[in-house]
């Protein structure tokens, strides 16, 4: 039997996904709860996590597309910038850090810290649109994250109950 290791996403950073140009979301341990009206990105907030969280997972059944970068509707002839996703952890047992050594890095105020980045752009080539992306761990772009990490991330996504009688 192994024991947990006692982790919980601290923060969750997004940037330029569908409708959301910045957004950041912080959340405590335990159980989190997103209220908001409809068309306000909380499905875009969920999906972000869920490509994240899934990311190397073979039977993925979301990725991101064209059609996810954030068109500034105000001036539509503006530049796409690239889709970010930044994830915060924070570690309850100390003693386990090391396992995600590929994520440790120390913040600004000294105290360490898991993270894990990701980082998508939309480029053309030979007249079609394809993407590129990168994922990095800790502080450092580059860092590289194993397979094995992502292992270690779970993810349960029960899909929205619609009209229930």
């Amino acid at each position: 039997m192994s024991e947990g290791t006692n982790m919980y996403l601290k923060k969750l950073e997004i940037k330029r996904f569908r409708g959301l140009n910045q957004l950041t979301l912080n959340f405590n341990k335990g159980l989190n709860v997103l209220i908001g009206e409809n068309n306000a990105g909380k499905s875009a907030a969920i999906d972000a996590l869920r490509i994240c969280l899934g990311y190397g997972n073979q039977w993925k059944d979301i990725y991101i597309s064209a059609s996810d970068f954030y068109l500034n509707k105000t001036d539509p002839s503006m530049p796409l910038g690239d889709i970010e996703f930044h994830l915060y952890f924070e570690v309850q047992t100390p003693h386990k850090e090391g396992i995600f050594n590929d994520l440790f890095t120390v913040n600004p105020e000294g105290k360490t810290e898991l993270q894990l980045h990701f980082s998508y752009s939309l480029y053309e080539k030979k007249g079609i649109s394809k993407i590129r992306h990168k994922v990095w761990g800790g502080d450092n772009e580059g860092q590289v994250v194993t397979p094995e990490i992502f292992e270690l991330l779970y993810l349960v996504y029960l899909s929205p109950l619609r009209d229930a009688v």
